[in-house]
């Protein structure tokens, strides 16, 4: 008896740290998930509509929808009118400098805010389909002309669609033809900046 004392005890404290360390797992497992959970891929509420509703609501626009709530834009967004945006992503803002982002987020740069806000809006709505015909009619890539005058080349490559800004910058569209009440929404990895 006694010797088996030791045994079962071994065997109780494997048990244990077994089960510790699988709960371990699981729980980092679903906290990176949720971490990076793209709101808009997912089931949207039904009182989520306008694109100024899916900016704020989405964890993936955090850093946008900081410059939209800072600017005309939130009202804008929230109207009948109707427009389509590349919509920067977390990660694309965390490609900026750190001075260009502070510069950005400061009340007294709502100049700047909104020449880049104006950098990814289109009027009107404009969906995936749309700008591959535009690049397939214009042989290979288009010019789109945003709010602000700027106009940003579209081009495919590899099936994915790419937008340059008048500065060289490029990036993909990742999500696109994410509807609203008032436009459509493409997320994109790079921010678009007005000419320096």
């Amino acid at each position: 008896m006694k010797s088996k004392t030791p045994f079962n005890f071994l065997v109780f404290i494997i048990i244990i740290t077994f089960v510790s360390c699988q709960d371990l797992v699981v729980k980092k497992e679903s906290k990176s998930l949720d971490n990076d959970k793209l709101i808009a891929q997912a089931d949207i509420p039904t009182n989520v509509s306008t694109i100024n509703e899916l900016i704020s609501y989405d964890i993936a626009f955090t850093e946008l929808n900081k410059i939209v709530q800072s600017s005309e834009y939130a009202e804008k967004f929230s109207g009948q009118k109707s427009y389509t945006v590349f919509a920067p992503l977390n990660g694309a803002f965390k490609k900026l400098s750190k001075d260009t982002i502070e510069k950005l987020m400061s009340s007294e740069n709502k100049d700047d805010m909104t020449a880049i806000m104006n950098c990814h809006i289109i009027p009107g709505t404009i969906n995936e389909q749309d700008i591959i015909k535009a690049i397939n009619e214009g042989g290979g890539s288009v010019k789109l002309r945003t709010l602000g005058g700027t106009r940003l080349i579209a081009s495919r490559k590899r099936g994915k669609i790419y937008l340059i800004d008048k500065n060289g910058n490029s990036g993909r569209l990742m999500t696109t033809d994410i509807e609203a009440t008032n436009g459509m929404i493409h997320t994109l990895e790079t921010v678009m900046l007005p000419r320096k």
